[in-house]
């Protein structure tokens, strides 16, 4: 009797674990073809640039009519307006190798004072000129000596605030409102603004920033989190957007991160596309060109000469 079952485990179990066996080596030597044809039903195409599941920015919708952008490396701020008239003025940052002084901290703030003059006590009552303050004690301002007018635009030279000339400071000076976002950042930041109307928020699954609170800070760093795991698909459906008279006190939101690799996306587990498909918000055309180790760029030739 027990001879009997053995043979007829032979007979049937054999066969079925081999089938089986097949049936995923199957699988698994069509696994990048099904993946990538998954992947493909939701490709984006926005003018010349196909996203595959790449955040490689992530999207904040301002809801005001201004806001800043100061690249450290470059040593220039630009003031960006919503009727597309912008502004970019040589500036010159903080020098952390001189006395008392820091390295212009990098992250997302906004304007939260403005003076004719301000008083420095910690640097000899220093008189800063259209002080425009957005991160604690630091800020935009000139000096009434301009020695200081050599380095702007080339190098860093202040003790942690953003030097501009007196001209371009009293330009702004009259022109800068109160909680206007600024986006501070070395060389590529991992966040972009982008501007947007009220009518396009969706208020049962948005989230409307208006003060950098302990919970705030949280949502938002988690999302350059997610990106780094390759998670930002999966947590992240909805949309961040900034009120216009936002207030961000030290508000410690990450800009960009140091030695910070982008991985592949996981795509979404919604049946919808990721609403991080749609067109990113970007200054210079250089920003798409370090994207093509991780999305596909059609009509590349194009886009390349189009950025010289």
């Amino acid at each position: 009797m027990i001879i009997k079952r053995i043979k007829n485990i032979q007979n049937f179990g054999f066969p079925l674990l081999l089938s089986v066996f097949f049936s995923i080596s199957i699988l698994y030597s069509n696994r990048d073809n099904s993946l990538f044809h998954f992947r493909n039903k939701h490709l984006t195409s926005d003018s010349e640039i196909v996203f595959l599941y790449l955040p490689f920015k992530d999207t904040f919708y301002y809801l005001g009519k201004q806001y800043i952008e100061i690249n450290l490396s470059k040593q220039i701020a630009v003031l960006i307006t919503r009727d597309g008239k912008n502004d970019t003025v040589k500036i010159s940052s903080g020098n952390k190798y001189l006395h008392k002084a820091i390295e212009t901290p990098t992250g997302f703030f906004a304007v939260q004072n403005k003076a004719p003059i301000q008083i420095s006590r910690q640097f000899e009552n220093t008189e800063m000129l259209n002080w425009i303050g957005f991160n604690g004690n630091i800020g935009f301002h000139g000096l009434k000596k301009t020695g200081y007018y050599a380095h702007l635009g080339r190098k860093p030279s202040s003790h942690g605030c953003v030097r501009m000339s007196n001209e371009d400071g009293e330009r702004w000076y009259n022109i800068v409102k109160i909680g206007t976002p600024v986006l501070v950042f070395k060389d590529n930041p991992v966040r972009v603004i982008k501007f947007a109307n009220y009518s396009e928020v969706n208020y049962n699954r948005d989230l409307i920033i208006r003060k950098g609170n302990s919970s705030t800070v949280k949502i938002l760093n988690k999302r350059i989190r997610d990106i780094s795991s390759g998670h930002y698909y999966r947590f992240n459906n909805f949309k961040i957007f900034i009120d216009e008279k936002v207030s961000l006190t030290n508000s410690n939101i990450v800009a960009e991160e140091d030695n910070f690799i982008m991985p592949f996306q996981l795509p979404s587990l919604w049946k919808s596309n990721p609403i991080s498909l749609s067109k990113v918000s970007s200054l210079v055309w250089m920003d798409l060109m370090n994207v093509t180790d991780t999305c596909k760029v059609s009509k590349f030739d194009k886009l390349k000469n189009r950025s010289k």
